[in-house]
């Protein structure tokens, strides 16, 4: 459960840095790009459709990492870490790492269709730790 953990947080961390990118990638006013970056930002680029979508699929994982990680330290602490958990927490992940990608594409109902999957991930997480 750890390993999933720890690759939940990695995925989190591509959220963060995808979404940061195309903020900054936004500022298409801005000349000097690097400036633009390394400053404070203090007028904030207008969002491209791809950076408000980033923003987006962040504010998703954050929310579903307010799910996954109480659920997931839950199953260590009570060793219950194994099984269907374990196949739960792989869907999570799973899941969440092709989230971003399908809800750039804009794809109609892939991202739904993703999302429901972590949400049965987390379903039968919840289902291990009940049973």
């Amino acid at each position: 459960m750890i390993d999933y953990i720890l690759w939940t947080l990695l995925v989190y961390f591509a959220y963060v840095a995808a979404h940061a990118a195309t903020r900054i990638m936004a500022s298409k006013g801005d000349t000097n790009l690097l400036a633009y970056a390394l400053g404070a930002r203090d007028s904030a680029a207008d969002a491209t459709t791809g950076a408000a979508r980033c923003g987006r699929a962040q504010k998703n994982m954050e929310e579903s990492l307010f799910f996954f990680l109480p659920i997931a330290l839950l199953l260590l602490m009570t060793n219950k870490a194994d099984g269907m958990a374990l196949t739960g927490a792989l869907i999570y992940v799973i899941a969440r790492a092709v989230y971003l990608p399908a809800y750039m594409l804009g794809v109609p109902a892939l991202r739904t269709l993703v999302w429901t999957a972590g949400v049965v991930g987390l379903v039968m997480m919840l289902l291990r730790l009940h049973g």
